[in-house]
Order: structure tokens, then sequence, then C-alpha cells
């Protein structure tokens, strides 16, 4: 019998604007110890007020990995930052993040250049997580 191997990654870019935390592998219940661990390092970490996380690389995300990017939200928003995610061709995760009304929280976009479209780069610096969505609801894509 094939093994299956349970894999969740986390890489941090410093960006000029922001931090994107690029999320690959698995984000599901059997993985759920080290995603946590991970997410918990890479928010003590970050620098900047706004934080991108870049689920495209995702294979799977189940409710247990809803959970920890909404708890992870949470956290980021504490702490007196702004976060969106960004799903550029992955559907599938793209369709659970919507079915789960994650849009109703935070900004869900195709890519980066969405985001720097909402605001000059140099005003995320200052950008609420109110300002950042309300920015996102008024755009037209």
């Amino acid at each position: 019998m094939k093994q299956h191997r349970l894999s969740f990654e986390l890489e941090t870019v410093v960006e000029r604007a922001y931090e994107c935390i690029k999320l690959t592998g698995r984000l599901a219940y059997d993985t759920q110890l080290a995603a946590e661990q991970k997410l918990t390092t890479a928010m003590a970490a970050v620098k900047r007020r706004l934080v991108v996380v870049d689920v495209s690389g995702l294979q799977f995300l189940d409710s247990t990995g809803l959970s920890l990017l909404v708890r992870f939200f949470k956290q980021i928003v504490s702490a007196g930052r702004a976060m969106a995610i960004v799903v550029r061709d992955n559907a599938a995760v793209e369709k659970v993040l919507l079915i789960a009304k994650l849009d109703r929280l935070l900004p869900v976009l195709a890519d980066e250049q969405q985001l720097l479209s909402l605001a000059p780069s140099s005003s995320f610096d200052h950008m609420s997580q109110e300002a950042l969505y309300s920015a996102w609801r008024q755009c037209e894509w």
C-alpha cells in the first residue's frame, strides 16, 4: 500500500508593501499541529502592517484548515495589522473559502496585482483591516 505523505509548508516573503506568507501542501486535520506551529512562528515574525496569505499552493483545505486561517486572521487583526488572501488559479481552494464565506471577513484576491490596485503601496503601512476590506468591496473586477 502506498503511504500518503502528510505535509504542510510555509514560506514568508517580504515584499516592498507587505509580507506574503505562502502556504503549500495540505492545511487540514492531519497537518493541524505542524500548521499551527508554523503559523504561530510566522505571526511572531511579521513586521509589516499588511499580511498576504497566498493559498495558491495548497493541495487540500478542510474545515480544520479554515479554522486555522480564521484564527490566524484574528491574531493579525488583534495585532493591529491587515490581512488578505491570494488564491491565484487554485479554484478548488477558492471555492472552499467562498463557501465558508471568508470573503465576508477579508479580501479574497486573484493575485497581488488586485491588492496593489486598491491603494498606493505606501498607504498599506497605515491601513486598517476595515479600510482594506472596504476598498476591496468597492472595486469591481
